[in-house]
């Protein structure tokens, strides 16, 4: 995770992993997952979160010359990537609407209408604080997938120390100055995409939990 791409395949991977449940057949329609895979996930996430603590504690940062937390990045990404999965999601079902695929094939397909749902109780479950900028890059119509950002420099903490006195004096910035994604102005109660929301309810609370252990942890390191 020293690069720039290391840092990014581990990140896709790991962001994958939390929204995993809303692209997954087994979590619809009602169904209670299997006890193995809610335990099978709960640990990839524990995994993902243990490794960003590593890199926390061995590198710093750097985006257009500001250093900035990874958890920045981390948020950042999962907002848009969750915000072009609806907007994905959103997109499939209107071609369906316009071609009028009514066949076998769309029963056993996930519903495309359903995932949005899935996707903002994932949010609002583990990652609350996404939410706000979840619903403005929703709004604006978000497609990319892929980080959006500044390119990303890596700093070992344990370089040089003349090469990290400018970003010791600053600290590392919760939120980047030039782009701020945890305003608390907007959008404090992302709306439910219509006809979702009661597709979640459907679903029932359990599906969701993916481990105590891991929100209590979530909440720890905020």
């Amino acid at each position: 995770m020293s690069s720039e791409v290391e840092f990014f395949d581990v990140l896709y991977l790991g962001i994958f992993v939390i929204l995993s449940s809303a692209f997954d057949g087994r979590f619809y329609d009602g169904q209670k997952p299997s006890i193995p895979l809610m335990k099978e996930m709960a640990c990839a996430i524990a995994h993902f979160y243990a490794l960003l603590n590593y890199f926390s504690e061995q590198f710093i940062v750097v985006l257009g010359g500001e250093p900035v937390s990874h958890l920045y990045i981390v948020d950042r990404m999962l907002g848009e990537f969750a915000a072009a999965s609806v907007v994905l999601a959103k997109g499939i079902e209107e071609l369906d609407a316009k071609e009028k695929e009514l066949s076998d094939e769309v029963e056993c397909r996930i519903v495309n209408s359903a995932c949005p749902g899935y996707i903002e109780a994932i949010l609002q479950k583990s990652h609350p604080e996404v939410l706000p900028y979840y619903s403005r890059r929703l709004a604006c119509g978000h497609k990319d997938f892929l980080w959006t950002g500044p390119n990303v420099q890596i700093i070992s903490r344990s370089d040089c120390l003349n090469s990290l006195v400018p970003f010791a004096r600053k600290g590392e910035f919760r939120d980047l100055p030039s782009h701020q994604i945890y305003t608390e102005d907007l959008d404090a109660n992302p709306p439910i995409i219509p006809g979702t929301k009661t597709q979640v309810e459907k679903r029932g609370g359990d599906s969701l939990n993916l481990d105590d252990e891991q929100v209590k942890k979530r909440s720890r390191r905020s």
